[in-house]
């Protein structure tokens, strides 16, 4: 029994230590910090205000604009075009979104090798 509550005391407070990480269009993301809230939509948001003596006000929710994410360099290759199969190493990275783009666009007969005068290659 004491096992058993253990467990459960354990699985209930994982998600109490997780964490919101909030990816935006440009690549960039955002960590929300504990009991933080963020609203991300493309629609106007309000905030609603009552007051004790019955007064009721509407505010605009301003985006959130805070970032964490720290911006890296760009080589100008666009990922799975032709320049890019030639500098990408394989496995470099481990297994990453990366490298299942190079599996898919530039290793197309499947043998772990990028043969640029490959017939099947397509951009």
């Amino acid at each position: 029994m004491r096992y058993a509550l253990s467990f459960l005391a354990v699985f209930f407070s994982l998600p109490a230590l997780s964490q919101t990480i909030i990816d935006y269009e440009d690549g960039s993301t955002y960590t929300l910090e504990q009991r933080e809230e963020a609203y991300v939509t493309h629609e106007i948001v309000f905030v609603k205000r009552e007051y004790a003596s019955g007064a009721v006000y509407f505010r605009v929710l301003s985006p959130n604009v805070k970032r964490d994410y720290v911006e890296t360099p760009w080589d100008g290759l666009k990922p799975g075009s032709h320049e890019w199969c030639k500098e990408y190493v394989p496995w470099s990275e481990g297994y990453t979104f990366g490298m299942q783009t190079w599996q898919r666009s530039c290793d197309t007969n499947g043998d772990g090798v990028y043969d640029e005068n490959d017939d099947n290659w397509s951009e």
